[in-house]
């Protein structure tokens, strides 16, 4: 219903109605409209081969933890260090990543499209949080929180597995994070839904283009910036003797204690494949620790559940909320393997325990109300042109990059690393 009063000023529309636009943004989203348009056809896709999903999850965190471990992107020093811009291991593992990822997202759009629209409607949980409100402010926590903890959500798993000494602090904090998202949800819900949100997923429906073109697009764009990053700044300038171990000169690739962050970028990215062909889903972690903390209301009637605490009734049951958990569990054994095999197990130092804790507190109280973190708005969203992540994501690197430099001008604002 068009409003029967309204002012312009810069482009923004006010109404009477309470009705807020901006170039397609809109905060006037009918609460009888459903989330999602989801096609009949798209239902056969809900039913998960759990056994094999179990099995995909757990290769696929292997290789998530190896990798990581390998690109030495897991360092704490290293999070801080790429946010004052004086390393740049995690941009080319990201930007490598990304690539990837949009790679396998193209060939998934050409080969089964009916399952490529399935894993973009996975995204419907962005549609009603306020643009400002929840995700620019949340990925903006999540980025401090990833300055102050030296970590990711999905890193502390890696981090655990290789033996930093403090990531249990870190691994603590994220849970905690959840547990209270969780619980301050349902008297936060206002807030989250405040002000204008996108009335479009995708940019492809904003401005009505296929996929292939903007995915190819991104592909240039991310193995471009990779590739520019390492011609003017060598991996191998900032890993110190990346091809010998303690017992000398690697024998074979898996004993080196590091490889090529835009390699393992790569790798990383083309496990969206098996995710998407087999789990139904797109890489993320943060939904794991929703899921583990929702065990804490797992005494409580269902209906008070629902009523009371809906995020946590919601990520209960269900394999497309669990299988994130295989994914990580697996991926401190990949870290750990890679590790022992290059005998860097518990060389690396972590932060002080309570930075830890509260850099991980801060990454999922932030993830969770962006609804989406590093992998999840990072990689996944940003490769599936998600009009949410494409705000997501820089904010997220703005908070990182504020918080980094307030500690460069007041290191004693920061407990010392261990």
């Amino acid at each position: 219903m068009p409003p029967s009063k309204a002012s312009e000023a810069g482009g923004w529309t006010v109404a009477m109605d309470k009705s807020l636009t901006i170039d397609g943004i809109d905060s006037a989203v009918s609460e009888t409209e459903p989330l999602v348009q989801r096609d009949p056809d798209h239902e056969p896709h809900k039913k998960r081969h759990v056994g094999w999903g179990i099995v995909i999850a757990v290769v696929m965190g292997f290789i998530f933890g190896f990798i990581f471990e390998k690109s030495r992107v897991f360092q704490p020093d290293s999070i801080r260090a790429q946010f004052v811009f004086k390393e740049w291991l995690m941009l080319k593992m990201f930007m490598a990543a990304l690539a990837s990822s949009a790679f396998s997202l193209l060939l998934v759009s050409i080969f089964h499209p009916k399952l490529f629209e399935h894993v973009r409607d996975e995204f419907h949980d962005c549609r009603h949080r306020g643009v400002l409100t929840a995700t620019a402010l949340g990925a903006f926590m999540l980025g401090a929180g990833m300055a102050i903890g030296g970590a990711c959500p999905g890193m502390v798993s890696a981090q655990v597995g290789s033996g930093v000494n403090t990531a249990y602090a870190t691994l603590l904090g994220c849970l905690v994070g959840a547990l209270a998202h969780g619980l301050l949800e349902p008297f936060i819900e206002k807030w989250i839904q405040m002000g204008p949100k996108f009335n479009f997923f995708y940019i492809t429906e904003r401005f009505k283009l296929p996929y292939w073109p903007l995915g190819i697009a991104l592909m240039i764009m991310g193995g471009g910036v990779a590739g520019l990053l390492e011609y003017f700044h060598s991996w191998q300038s900032e890993v110190p003797q990346p091809f010998k171990n303690k017992n000398g000169p690697c024998n074979f690739v898996f004993d080196c204690p590091s490889w090529p962050p835009w390699a393992s970028g790569i790798i990383l990215g083309l496990l969206q494949i098996p995710a998407i062909l087999v789990i139904k889903d797109t890489l993320g972690s943060s939904t794991a620790y929703d899921a583990v903390t929702s065990l804490a209301t797992h005494a409580l009637q269902d209906h008070h559940k629902k009523t009371h605490y809906p995020r946590f009734h919601g990520r209960t049951k269900g394999w497309g909320n669990w299988w994130q958990v295989f994914y990580l569990c697996a991926s401190m054994l990949g870290a750990l393997a890679s590790a022992g095999l290059s005998h860097s197990l518990g060389k690396v130092h972590g932060l002080h325990p309570m930075v830890g804790f509260a850099g991980g507190f801060l990454m999922l109280f932030g993830s969770r109300l962006a609804a989406g973190c590093t992998s999840g708005h990072g990689i996944s969203g940003m490769s599936l042109l998600n009009a949410s992540s494409l705000v997501a994501v820089p904010c997220m690197f703005g908070g990182g990059i504020a918080v980094a430099f307030l500690y460069n001008l007041n290191p004693d604002a920061f407990l010392p690393s261990q």
